[in-house]
């Protein structure tokens, strides 16, 4: 069996790393052979990786070793698929912050991360692990020609998913929460004490324009297409919908089927949510009762007829644009399964564990659709993995060793 090291054991390499000038300042992370890590001070002077060409790019987040992967997109299927670099993201150089989930602007000029957790002076380790942290989170600005921070806004204790609003404008960042559960069970605490706040923030100043309550542990956020609600998968066997037309934002909860739990023992517990881009419908992954839950966006009522039952707990997938396909990679078997939306059939499953898949946690689309992108965060000791999955012929055409515990996946516009 496999143990984790001791938290403090990255931080003390780095200090003992620091006596050296020439050392590279990355927590937590051996450089494979010939892969660039950019520059020393990558906190402070930004790196010298040449900036997204009009090919696009693939970022990485890793969370338990505070960098993110970089790997060009035009390499997919050829034999230069593989990391160009791996850059250090975060604040504090000496800390274990916990990158999670990026947003992409769609000008491909900007992106931004989710820091789960941070820590003022450093040196003292992580907090603890997704979901339980105890100090406040961060969202980062990072410039996409040079990685370079340019941005930072304080929110809630463990940010969760962070997305971006067609125009670049607006972030809506969750905070999966799930410390302040146990705290206030703890405490007898009713379980509106519970919940956790959806922060929007204006994406050009950095600067929270509202923090609005809206369940415990929120985790996926998706927007409607007119952006004007926005659907929170909850740990409390819920969706919240957030009608963001109105000035103060209001709430309704939707259990995601009969005889749900709540936060302190939900029997399903949503974790991702996947949106239909024709019809609206929200495809919730219930982690606990392992299958796909269906929430109708016009009469905002679960649809049970409508869940697909899987092998293992879904995660994060994709439709196609033309809303005939879902791709919904799968835990514990490790799979990726190709449902059909209209009958709930899963027509057939790309199995990903015979290609170094372990614990696949998303899957994202090229543009064309002819690939799916699917990173697998490992057993959050050794490096995870990006596998280019060939979604014609179901096989996995090409994998890439990223980082310690890869959460997430996201492709970046290329520029001219």
């Amino acid at each position: 069996m496999k143990h984790r090291a001791p938290w403090w054991m990255p931080a003390l390499a780095l200090l003992m790393a620091g006596c050296d000038e020439n050392s590279a300042r990355v927590v937590g992370v051996t450089p494979p052979e010939g892969l660039d890590y950019a520059h020393e001070e990558p906190w402070r002077e930004g790196t010298f990786i040449p900036p997204p060409g009009p090919g696009g790019r693939i970022l990485v987040t890793n969370s338990l070793d505070d960098t993110l992967s970089l790997v060009e997109l035009n390499t997919v299927g050829t034999p230069d698929f593989r990391e160009l670099a791996r850059v250090p993201v975060g604040l504090n150089p000496v800390e274990l912050e916990g990158p999670h989930h990026t947003a992409v602007s769609p000008a491909g000029d900007f992106y931004y991360v989710g820091i789960s957790n941070y820590v003022p002076g450093g040196g003292s380790g992580p907090h603890g692990a997704h979901g339980t942290g105890a100090d406040d989170g961060y969202c980062l600005k990072l410039d996409a020609r040079d990685n370079r921070l340019v941005g930072s806004v304080r929110v809630n204790p463990n940010p969760g998913d962070v997305i971006i609003t067609a125009d670049g404008s607006t972030l809506y960042q969750t905070h999966f929460d799930t410390l302040k559960i146990a705290e206030m069970a703890r405490q007898g605490r009713p379980e509106s004490d519970m919940n956790a706040n959806l922060a929007i923030i204006d994406a050009r100043t950095m600067t929270r324009k509202a923090m609005v309550e809206v369940c415990p542990a929120p985790h996926a956020v998706r927007l409607s297409a007119d952006e004007r609600t926005a659907y929170i998968a909850c740990w409390s066997d819920e969706v919240a919908i957030v009608d963001l037309a109105e000035a103060n934002p209001p709430v309704t909860r939707v259990k995601v089927a009969a005889g749900s739990g709540g936060a302190v023992t939900p029997r399903h517990q949503p974790y991702a949510l996947t949106q239909s881009p024709t019809t609206g419908e929200v495809w919730v992954s219930s982690m606990a009762s392992r299958q796909v839950q269906v929430l109708n966006p016009q009469t905002r009522t679960m649809m049970p007829e409508r869940a697909v039952p899987l092998r293992g707990p879904p995660m994060f997938g994709a439709f196609t644009a033309d809303g005939r396909t879902l791709y919904m990679p799968y835990q514990l078997v490790d799979a990726l399964a190709v449902i059909d939306p209209e009958t709930g059939t899963v027509l057939r499953e790309v199995q990903l564990a015979d290609a170094g898949c372990l614990n696949v946690h998303q899957v994202t689309l090229t543009p064309d659709e002819r690939i799916g992108l699917v990173v697998c965060e490992g057993d959050h000791v050794e490096p995870g993995t990006l596998h280019a999955v060939d979604l014609v012929e179901g096989t996995v055409m090409g994998t890439v060793e990223v980082g310690i515990f890869p959460d997430s996946v996201s492709i970046l516009r290329g520029q001219p």
